[in-house]
């Protein structure tokens, strides 16, 4: 049932894209995407699915320690067992934050070219492999993710509010200090693009210097097949395609997915540092920036075909790699 849930979502997602329906998106989509997460989470502790991660932290929920562990990643920890205070139920208290984060990413994009689509980046990401496997399994990342994305979002108009979500998603998952260098260059009080650029190199190439000093603080695990090379080879590919599509003004292209040169740097630098866990966890991280840099420069298109395309792309390229990986099957079947 969760396979076939997942395809309607999928497809019903390429539809409210085609159509640019502001009436769909609200409506039917993110309604039927609230759906699919209740199956999602009836699979996980009424049919005792495979979300091995999402089980863990129901029973987490109930702790009462007081230990490192918990105080580094405290608004998760604490957050979770507040909210099972309240519910008495691990299965309601996943479906409150799973509305919220749904809440969130809905108000990530602008209210802008909304006869556009303006507000449909949640179409993309919700079937997007990092958010599926997200809101399937590692949980904790993705909700730092999420207010971590929502802060970038914000970041150039409401500076202040989007630093305080950044540190409150740092608490989350300490994995959300490597987007720093993603802030930096997106905006940095009122330095010129360039500084920002060298700026926010310089803090990535420190990253990338102290990274065997500070991996023994950080718990990820490795996914169950190493991707980091193919993650780095799609990051340089759609560098240097925007590098070659914005020769005429290469500080053009940084404006428009900003957050691109800073993860070629990390996810290069990571991998050639023989970091290949790291750079896993990262990318999973950082290609809903990429994605909403991308989203964002779609709906500065005129053009009604090309502005489309783009769109179906981003669902494409990132979506269908669920259907083939066997860890992803395993939760939908």
């Amino acid at each position: 049932m969760e396979l076939s849930f997942f395809i309607a979502l999928c497809l019903l997602g390429v539809l409210t894209v085609l159509l640019e329906n502001r009436f769909i998106l609200r409506y039917i989509y993110i309604p039927f995407l609230f759906a699919f997460l209740v199956v999602v989470r009836l699979n996980a502790f009424i049919y005792n699915g495979f979300e091995i991660d999402i089980l863990t932290y129901a029973i987490e929920m109930q702790a009462t320690s007081f230990d490192v562990y918990y105080l580094r990643e405290f608004v998760f920890w604490f957050g979770l067992r507040i909210v099972y205070y309240f519910t008495q139920s691990d299965i309601f208290s996943f479906l409150i934050l799973d509305f919220f984060w749904i809440y969130l990413t809905f108000k990530i994009t602008s209210k802008e070219h909304t006869k556009r689509l303006g507000q449909g980046l949640i179409i993309v990401l919700a079937t997007s492999f990092p958010f599926f496997f997200g809101y399937e399994n590692i949980y904790r990342q993705f909700y730092a993710m999420v207010v971590s994305l929502y802060a970038y979002s914000i970041l150039t108009i409401k500076t202040n509010k989007a630093v305080f979500l950044f540190v409150i998603s740092v608490f989350i998952h300490n994995l959300s200090l490597f987007l720093v260098p993603l802030f930096v260059i997106r905006k940095f009080y009122s330095f010129s693009i360039k500084d920002k650029v060298i700026i926010s190199s310089f803090i990535a190439s420190i990253y990338i210097i102290i990274l065997p000093y500070i991996m023994s603080f950080k718990d990820a695990d490795p996914t169950e097949i190493d991707l980091s090379y193919l993650y780095l080879f799609l990051f340089i590919g759609l560098f240097i395609f925007y590098i070659y599509k914005f020769k005429d003004n290469v500080f053009r292209f940084i404006s428009v997915t900003p957050s691109l040169l800073p993860i070629v740097l990390l996810i290069s630098g990571f991998v050639l540092h023989n970091q290949e866990m790291i750079a896993e966890r990262l990318s999973m991280m950082f290609i809903p920036f990429l994605i909403y840099d991308l989203y964002v420069f779609s709906n500065s298109m005129t053009n009604s075909i090309n502005r489309r395309v783009l769109r179906l792309t981003l669902i494409l390229i990132f979506t269908i790699p669920v259907f083939w990986f066997s860890s992803s099957m395993i939760f939908l079947s």
